[in-house]
């Protein structure tokens, strides 16, 4: 049997060009397999996260005993997740002599910066053209700055150098014993106390080599024009004794410690003011809601430049497909691919705590296909024909 030529073309040309455009874009194709993998990866460990935390937080309320505050810790709450709430108080004030300052607080933090060189690069070169070692251009400045520069990796050492090290250094003092009512707070529960407020104070220091300004202390020459080497330092508190606070965590030996629920997750709760049990949970489950949101955005952009990386090598598979073709639209094949996959990867993650709205968003990420398909199936369709037509004529 005698085999035509041209269709013996047509069937070499047809195989030839998906494994032709495959090995012109191996490198992107890699790049996009690992953005895929690391993308799925955001997704199955932010899901689970949030899941396991929601479920945490839902068996942490049902078991929950609300305690006063003046009551001494009794055998019945021992190792139980329990609710605390009052002013805060101190065995005894944290100072910084140096500085003449002295706060009944849980915390007390001295931030220290030091006044230095830092440099500016900048390139200056034509769109398109390799920049090169003399198309960059570098600028000095002096800033305050929290950590130290290292001066001998500039570009122009002479006249930009940088002290080997910073004589002051910030720290954060911690109070040994702190307590709610009769309940002492763990160490892992006054590390959530973080909300400072500067240190405001009108007493000068005894030592005359350090100056005050608007609440800073200076070490230095000239305030009002630092040199290099010139420190400041500022002071300030969080959880000053006095000050009301609402906690939830486990009571043993009448210290509060971090409660671990049957998820593996740990409970350890604080919040300022006087706030209810309910209160307290529904604000845990909007801030876990809204990390989850926002690590979801992080996995999407992960996933949409996976899919446009592998944009080339799917649309040679759509194209040569008489059945994808007419489904994928191929203009908006990156959308849709980062899409769905995010919304199926959250549905399944979603279906055993939510049913509803896991399945929902399982059978909602076809969407993107359809409304893309719909929008210009037409010339999907066309455009995949005049592909395959293009190729036949090759």
């Amino acid at each position: 049997m005698v085999i035509p030529k041209g269709i013996t073309t047509i069937k070499l040309q047809i195989g030839i060009v998906p494994t032709a455009d495959i090995n012109e874009s191996w490198l992107t194709a890699i790049i996009g397999l690992i953005l895929f993998a690391t993308a799925m990866c955001i997704f199955v460990w932010n899901e689970g996260r949030a899941v396991k935390m929601a479920y945490s937080l839902d068996e942490a309320l049902n078991n929950i005993a609300v305690v006063q505050s003046n009551v001494k810790p009794l055998p019945e709450f021992e190792g139980r997740l329990v609710y605390v709430s009052g002013p805060i108080s101190v065995s005894e004030p944290l100072t910084e002599p140096d500085y003449g300052v002295m706060v009944a607080s849980i915390k007390l933090k001295r931030r220290a910066q030091m006044y230095q060189w830092i440099e500016i690069e900048e390139e200056r070169s034509f769109p398109g053209a390799e920049p090169t070692e003399a198309d960059k251009h570098y600028y000095y400045t002096t800033e305050w700055r929290d950590k130290l520069i290292d001066s001998d990796s500039f570009y122009i050492r002479f006249g930009h150098e940088n002290p080997k090290e910073m004589p002051i250094k910030s720290q954060t003092q911690i109070a040994e014993e702190a307590y709610i009512g009769n309940f002492q707070l763990g160490m892992d529960l006054k590390k959530k106390f973080n909300d400072f407020v500067e240190v405001t104070s009108d007493e000068r220091p005894e030592r005359k080599d350090i100056k005050m300004h608007a609440g800073l202390y200076y070490y230095g020459e000239d305030l009002w024009e630092p040199k290099v080497g010139d420190i400041r330092v500022q002071m300030s508190y969080a959880g000053k004794a006095g000050d009301i606070y609402s906690v939830v965590g486990k009571s043993e030996n009448g210290v509060i410690e971090p409660f671990i629920t049957s998820h593996g997750q740990e409970i350890l709760l604080q919040r300022m003011h006087e706030i209810s049990v309910d209160q307290m949970f529904h604000l845990e489950h909007r801030d876990n809601y809204w990390r989850t949101w926002a690590i979801r955005g992080i996995g999407w952009l992960v996933m949409f430049l996976a899919a446009t990386c592998l944009a080339n090598i799917l649309k040679t598979i759509i194209t040569n497909s008489n059945v994808l073709c007419g489904i994928i639209a191929v203009e908006s094949l990156t959308i849709s691919v980062s899409m769905s996959i995010s919304m199926l990867v959250v549905g399944f993650a979603w279906v055993w705590y939510r049913p509803v709205i896991g399945l929902g968003l399982a059978l909602a990420s076809i969407l993107p296909f359809l409304y893309s398909t719909m929008g210009s199936s037409g010339a999907s369709v066309a455009s995949g024909q005049q592909q395959r037509d293009n190729y036949r004529r090759l």
